[in-house]
């Protein structure tokens, strides 16, 4: 797996004076390491190729190869030749797969839908380092940095992600826009140090959204304006219907005024 180191082994004891031991890579047999004994005096070569850099050891002895704190682009064809009387090949395939390990404490974040989120990493990074992220149960990958080649890929495959993660320098992963189906656990892994945080993120929907909140306050404020205009329709409308009343019966002050019955007076009524 990423991070993990691997030894190709010569199966030789010891190596001899005229020996020379040569270790390829790759379908064009680039040459990455190369031992040489002559006379009791040892030469040795190690190859300043980016893809291996400060990752290759050569047992002296053995001649063996070990590629530390590996990556998928370490993964092809390994040749050894050990030349002695005559010469000898021998052939390794190495495959590397990008997994992570166990999982440590998890910590517990809480978000509102729509909020974004940071999944902070506490560990110290350092220049080779490969960080991973991976999320639920199946350990799905979400992101991946390479530290030493600053190469970051993101899962845009997922529907429940796209477009909505970012992978920092720092390692830390944050999700724009949450959503509640992002609830669950994730990992993130550090290879090559066996470093490793789990967190379980939290994404609770509120049962009133700030805009519907915003637009049953903004119906209430209608309601009431509404209201308040009949009311004040129907008082100006009784206002001028006793204005014309009045304005049919003028009375002076002083002056004396004749009520009219319209009913007709009969002999012995009171």
């Amino acid at each position: 797996m990423e991070g993990d180191s691997v030894t190709l082994h010569t199966n030789l004891t010891e190596i001899q004076n005229d020996d020379t031991i040569l270790w390829m890579f790759g379908p064009k047999d680039s040459v990455v390491s190369q031992i040489t004994r002559k006379a009791g005096l040892t030469s040795f070569f190690v190859t300043d190729d980016e893809r291996f850099r400060g990752r290759l050891r050569v047992d002296q002895k053995t001649g063996s190869l070990t590629i530390r704190n590996t990556r998928i682009r370490h993964s092809g064809k390994y040749k050894l030749s050990v030349s002695r009387e005559q010469t000898t090949i021998k052939i390794f395939n190495v495959t590397v797969f990008g997994d992570v390990g166990k999982m440590d404490e998890v910590k517990s974040v809480s978000v509102m839908e729509g909020e974004s989120v940071t999944l902070q990493t506490d560990a110290e990074i350092h220049s080779d380092d490969l960080i991973v992220w991976r999320f639920g149960d199946k350990g799905i990958l979400l992101a991946k940095i390479d530290v030493e080649t600053k190469e970051i890929s993101l899962n845009d495959d997922d529907e429940r992600f796209r477009g909505r993660l970012q992978l920092n320098q720092t390692g830390s992963l944050t999700i724009k826009k949450t959503k509640t189906e992002n609830t669950g656990f994730y990992e993130l892994q550090i290879r090559g140090r066996e470093s490793s945080q789990r967190f379980l993120l939290s994404v609770t929907g509120p049962w009133l959204s700030p805009g519907l909140i915003a637009g049953i306050v903004v119906a209430i404020l209608l309601v009431a304006a509404v209201l308040a205009a009949v009311v004040i329709y129907y008082r100006r409308k009784i206002s001028i219907l006793e204005k014309k009343r009045l304005k049919r019966n003028p009375v002076k002050e002083g002056g004396s005024v004749r009520l009219h019955t319209a009913a007709k007076i009969q002999e012995g009524d009171l």
